[in-house]
């Protein structure tokens, strides 16, 4: 090991000479597919080197293979009669490649610097010429040789700044010479002319038939649009293709091209955009299932131009592919890690314990939070590199939604960099803002909720004496449900309340309205465990208390609680709610009987119910009731009037049966004729019916009377 450490100063030695004379050259040259080579020339006089090293040439050599990072390959290390030259070599076939080895070399020398690679050739309207920039130097990946005399003391540190002294760069693209400077330390080249523009603006509904209505506007500052007229309408006009229309507007000092399609179909959307880009994907909006759990896929883009910019330059989009491809490899590696706590999903709380031990065997495919709800996973790619228009390479992009629906996903731009993205369906007459970012690419990966219109929502509560929970809920969706989506809800309801006691009583479709009851019954314990199960809605602050259980008891006092949710339903604006808990009797004190908030609706005692009631309530907004109340048990007097009937019904019974059994008795006593000597009858002896005295046959049973 001491030999070793030996060899090791004796090595980094030769970076003490650059000091003096030690240089570093870099030539970095690949072609339009990104494949080359970055060279690196590290040349000391004999002089300088015969001063500060006392090791022959070969023993440092040995030693430099030894050191030498794997990604690093030590081409040449020659000796002539002025100098000594040392080459190394990092070789790659593309950009990921290339990014990769970097990556590694500046870990391995405990550097914190985060590789990153930009490369773009543009010819369009906006931007022509090339760009490439890098944020690393060959003082970075040539550190592992210059640490090891510094760490071990070998020359004092005064001269650690004087390690390396760079002589020149150049860089090479595909045999074209791009700069040679004995100024830069990092490659940072930009040849390129640039129009600014101000922003790409995509404008995204999806409707609940989900068919999708999208405008595309590129906002343009008329100064750009003076300059470059002509170039610039036959730019855009490449942009529009059979799918949608194009128009200029012109507003507030700016030109802005608008492309619009109305009521798309999924696989037009996608291509008005591929269009619009100049760029073919593989990505898109996949429909998935109306209540299936939704599972993030990831997709690759390839890049090349679409029918509409077939006259783009082969070896510009081969540029572009390079860019592109670095975005959607750094976007792998960020689902590769999200993956890992990726369970959202869009929903992810906190579950009460009640829920965890419901939930625990559960392992389905139903999305059981959207039950009533179409789920679309949104996964596109937008390359805006053609529409790149400042030397950052960015672009300004703003992506509005219809805010009906619910939102929750992320975005992943060319440098890696992620962005959540979450919404919360609310009722709005514009757009709303979903995400901005300045970059070239965007890769949005976002679950959309089409949430259902509900025009009636009713809810009515019971509360048995013993405390069972029952409840009957009628809802009735507006123009959000075809014959297949019900056939699919139905089934779908089937598995979610398969083993618990809530059941469908109707699902029917009327028109274009569908109508929906349910019920449920049980104890406090078994509501919350059904329902949590059922829809994985978390009911942590659900509470019964009455303080004398039972049919016998004269009067109750009544503590509820009830955290049942509409978001079940819809997340959406309910037309016309009501929730109501039947004979629940009356407030225990007035003016303050129950808690929680109550937006847009209206929430007090009516006769013996507690009433929450309002139009076009948000479902988002409904806070649970908390209310004390007392109640009268009228199930009590049922019970005596029941218990009185009964007592007067066994006794009528049983005196009928009683005069039967004596008249019975009197008519077989004896077995003998019975005479009434003071009305003058006689007593038929078989059946006991009277007759007159001297009668010899009974009038009633014919038979003779002796």
């Amino acid at each position: 090991m001491k030999n070793k450490l030996k060899y090791l100063i004796c090595l980094l030695a030769l970076i003490l000479l650059s000091a003096c004379g030690g240089v570093v050259k870099t030539d970095m040259s690949f072609d339009d597919s990104f494949s080359g080579s970055r060279v690196m020339t590290y040349t000391i006089s004999n002089a300088d080197y015969t001063s500060y090293v006392q090791k022959d040439l070969a023993t440092v050599e040995s030693t430099l293979k030894e050191l030498c990072p794997p990604d690093i390959e030590i081409t040449s290390l020659n000796q002539d009669e002025n100098n000594i030259v040392a080459t190394f070599t990092i070789n790659f076939t593309s950009k990921d490649e290339y990014e990769e080895k970097i990556g590694n070399i500046l870990k391995a020398v405990g550097s914190d610097i985060i590789p990153k690679v930009t490369f773009l050739r543009s010819n369009t309207a906006f931007a022509k010429g090339v760009a490439y920039q890098e944020n690393f130097s060959s003082d970075d990946l040539l550190k592992w040789m210059s640490d090891g005399i510094i760490q071990n003391n070998y020359i004092t540190s005064s001269y650690e700044t004087y390690i390396f002294s760079s002589d020149y760069i150049s860089l090479h693209i595909n045999g074209d010479e791009y700069a040679k400077d004995s100024t830069m330390s990092i490659i940072d080249v930009n040849s390129a002319k640039y129009l600014p523009i101000n922003s790409v603006d995509f404008n995204t509904v999806i409707n609940k038939d989900s068919t999708v209505d999208r405008t595309i506007e590129v906002n343009i500052p008329d100064s750009t649009y003076k300059e470059a007229k002509d170039d610039i309408d036959q730019f855009m006009s490449k942009r529009v293709g059979n799918i949608g229309s194009g128009k200029w507007v012109e507003k507030d000092g700016s030109h802005i091209f608008t492309i619009e399609g109305k009521a798309l179909s999924l696989d037009d959307c996608k291509q008005m955009t591929e269009t619009f880009t100049g760029k073919k994907e593989d990505s898109g909006f996949p429909v998935e299932d109306e209540t299936a759990t939704i599972e993030p896929h990831e997709s690759t883009a390839s890049t090349e131009p679409s029918d509409s910019t077939e006259s783009m330059e082969s070896s510009d989009s081969s540029a572009q592919d390079e860019a592109t491809s670095e975005a959607e490899s750094k976007k792998d590696k960020s689902k590769k890690d999200k993956s890992k706590k990726a369970d959202e999903s869009t929903d992810a709380s906190e579950s009460g314990s009640r829920g965890d031990e419901a939930k625990d065997d559960i392992d389905d495919t139903l999305d059981r939070k959207h039950l009533f709800s179409k789920n679309i996973f949104i996964d596109e790619n937008i390359n805006l590199e053609d529409y790149i228009s400042n030397s950052d390479n960015t672009v300004r992009f703003n992506y509005y939604v219809n805010p009906q629906n619910n939102y929750g996903g992320d975005v992943i731009d060319a440098e890696g960099m992620e962005q959540s993205l979450s919404m919360a369906s609310f009722d709005s007459d514009k757009n709303e803002l979903l995400f901005s970012g300045n970059s070239s690419l965007f890769d949005i990966s976002m679950d959309v909720n089409i949430v259902p219109t509900v025009s009636k929502y009713k809810h009515i509560v019971t509360i048995s004496p013993t405390g069972k929970i029952k409840r009957n809920i009628t809802v009735v969706f507006k123009d959000s449900f075809t014959d297949e989506d019900t056939k699919t809800l139905e089934d779908n309801l089937k598995k979610a309340f398969a083993d618990t006691n809530i059941k469908v009583g109707k699902l029917a479709l009327k028109g274009k309205d569908l109508e929906v009851k349910i019920t449920s019954v049980g104890t406090l314990d078994e509501d919350v465990k059904m329902w949590e199960k059922a829809t994985d809605y978390d009911r942590n602050s659900a509470d019964l208390d009455i303080d004398k259980k039972g049919y016998l008891a004269d009067k109750q006092k009544i503590r509820f609680t009830d955290d049942f949710t509409p978001e079940i339903f819809t997340l959406g604006t309910i037309g016309s709610y009501e929730y109501r808990v039947k004979g629940i009797g009356k407030p225990s004190s007035r003016g303050d009987y129950f808690g929680g908030g109550f937006d847009d609706v209206t929430a007090k005692f009516k006769g013996n119910d507690f009433v929450v009631k309002g139009d076009n309530v948000a479902a988002t907004h409904i806070s649970f009731p908390d209310f004390t109340s007392v109640r009268t048990n009228y199930f009590r007097y049922l019970i005596f009037a029941a218990a009185a009937l009964i007592a007067i019904l066994i006794l009528v019974i049983v005196v009928i049966v009683l005069i039967k059994k004596s008249k019975k008795k009197k008519a077989q006593a004896g077995g003998s004729t019975q005479v009434d000597t003071g009305n003058k009858t006689v007593f038929c002896p078989h059946c006991g019916a009277k007759n007159n005295q001297g009668d010899k046959f009974c009038s009633s049973c014919g038979k003779e009377i002796t």
